[in-house]
């Protein structure tokens, strides 16, 4: 209640709009995972809804903590695993933390905090943008870009050591144009897929209080 409270106010001052990176692009795709550390199915495409966003929404020359969030269908049907990840360094202090960057082509994304998995160490998961991406953090710019040709990424896993592994790719083919409040939401705590938890498990506690804050904030009712 006490994390969720700030959260909730602030998105109802912002007129519903969301506290955390308020403006973003929705495109589609599919994600491939090829590290036995995953818990989903490897070796095979796997449709994915992302979003693409700014932090701040600062302007395009200007730098913003720029974030991926990819929807991962799970089975059953109806669930889904929400991995978020922001613009970050590439140490094992900086990865941690979210950092603004100068264009979505230079980005490196982390998912700040790791995971932990029932059958291995505990891991991050890093994007890394391949080929072409825009120079600039503008969302027109991305809009251009992913209508021209698709846009990738490789997944890494990262150990505690900062030793990275690839370990898939995901891959942004189409935009869908929706309004900013139509957009996905993404809980990366609730939606997870069995076997991984993202720790510490305290501020992952703190975490789901503030999405669910903001959720509500924005909508004017429970969530």
């Amino acid at each position: 209640m006490f994390v969720r409270a700030p959260f909730q106010v602030a998105a109802a001052l912002r007129g519903g709009v969301r506290v955390f990176h308020p403006r973003g692009l929705v495109a589609t795709g599919h994600v491939e995972l090829d590290s036995p550390w995953w818990t989903l199915p490897t070796g095979r495409r796997i449709e994915v809804t992302a979003r693409m966003s700014g932090g701040v929404g600062t302007p395009s020359a200007v730098p913003d903590v720029l974030g991926l969030a990819l929807k991962i269908p799970l089975d059953p049907p109806d669930t889904e695993w929400d991995l978020l990840l922001a613009s970050s360094g590439t140490s094992a202090v900086t990865r941690m933390l979210p950092l603004p960057a100068r264009q979505w082509r230079s980005a490196r994304y982390s998912s700040l905090m790791p995971y932990s998995s029932g059958t291995s160490d505990t891991r991050w998961v890093l994007a890394v943008p391949v080929g072409r991406h825009p120079e600039s953090t503008s969302l027109a710019a991305l809009r251009r870009s992913i209508a021209d040709t698709p846009l990738r990424f490789r997944l890494d896993l990262v150990s505690m050591t900062g030793s990275a592994v690839p370990a898939g790719q995901v891959t942004l083919t189409q935009v869908h144009e929706r309004p900013d409040d139509e957009q996905p939401t993404f809980d990366p705590v609730l939606n997870c897929p069995p076997g991984l938890a993202l720790q510490p498990g305290w501020l992952a506690g703190v975490r789901v209080g503030a999405y669910r804050g903001s959720r509500r904030g924005r909508s004017g009712r429970p969530r």
